[in-house]
């Protein structure tokens, strides 16, 4: 009985991560972490994690993690997994306005 109850509990567990639907949010940049940013719209604030396969797009050509600046407005493209949202991608939608 425990083994049916553990092979039932790790397929749930993996359907999740690959059935794992992507969401978008867009808001201002807040603030950037050295593997993470936070962004926030109205009283709504998220943490959204950097991966290997994020990608960051300004006038739809890539561009790097060290050109994200506070104040800009982001649209993020994300999937939630192991308690964190990891972006799939990003993109600089209006530049900074508090320099």
């Amino acid at each position: 009985m425990k083994r049916i109850i553990v092979i039932v509990s790790l397929i749930l567990s993996l359907s999740v991560v690959v059935f794992a639907k992507e969401k978008s949010f867009t808001g201002r940049l807040i603030f950037i972490g050295k593997d993470y940013i936070e962004v926030k719209h109205g009283k709504t604030e998220k943490i959204f994690y950097i991966q290997e396969k994020s990608v960051i797009m300004k006038n739809n050509t890539n561009v790097s993690f060290a050109d994200l600046e506070a104040c800009q407005v982001v649209k993020i493209n994300y999937i939630a997994g192991d308690n964190k949202l990891f972006i799939t991608k990003c993109e600089i939608v209006k530049e900074s306005d508090c320099k």
